[in-house]
Order: C-alpha cells, then structure tokens, then sequence
C-alpha cells in the first residue's frame, strides 16, 4: 500500500463513518440502552476535530499571505472594482459636505 492508497481509504471511509454516528443519533435511547452512547459521543468529537483540522488548516495557512486578502477583498467587492467605485471616494465626499456646512456657518 501506498500513502496514496492510504488517503484515499480515510477520505473513503469517513463519509460512512459520519453516517453511522447520524444513524445512532437516530437511534440515542437505543444506544443509551446498549451502553455505546458514550462512545457514539467520543467518536463524533474526534470526526468533528479531525473535519476541523482538515478544513481550517489550510484556510489559517493561506490567512499569512497578503496576496490572498487582496484576492478576497477583490472577489467580495467584484462589481464595485468593476464600476471603478473606491471606498475612498464616498468617505471622503461625505466629510466634504460636513467641512463646507460647518464653514457657511
């Protein structure tokens, strides 16, 4: 068996595993009466850490480069890019208005 053979297996698995534990979430007064509801419960705290890991680690990695915040900023606010709109531009409008009022005053 290769490394290769081995992720494949875990990522194949895991999707079965995660649907027993629903399964005996279902079924909790069953599992209680049998005495596993422990560790239905133990299991389903180390898929939930495992998911977190695999989920967030990369995410937390890429966090430390700046080009992907850039990247971020650049899909959340495509359309405004697009139209050549600045965030600049409508903060400092607004405090040119409230300079000129206060100077007719």
């Amino acid at each position: 068996m290769t490394f290769k053979d081995i992720i494949v297996c875990i990522l194949a698995f895991m999707p079965t595993g995660w649907g027993l534990l629903l399964i005996a979430q279902a079924l909790k007064p069953l599992a209680h009466r049998v005495g596993i509801w422990g560790s239905v419960r133990t299991l389903a705290r180390g898929y939930e850490i495992i998911m977190g890991l695999f989920l967030f680690t990369p995410v937390a990695f890429l966090a430390w480069f700046p080009f992907v915040s850039e990247f971020q900023t650049r899909m959340l606010f495509n359309q405004a890019f697009s139209r050549g709109l600045q965030i600049s531009r409508i903060l400092g409008g607004g405090q040119k208005k409230d300079r000129s009022s206060s100077n007719k005053e």
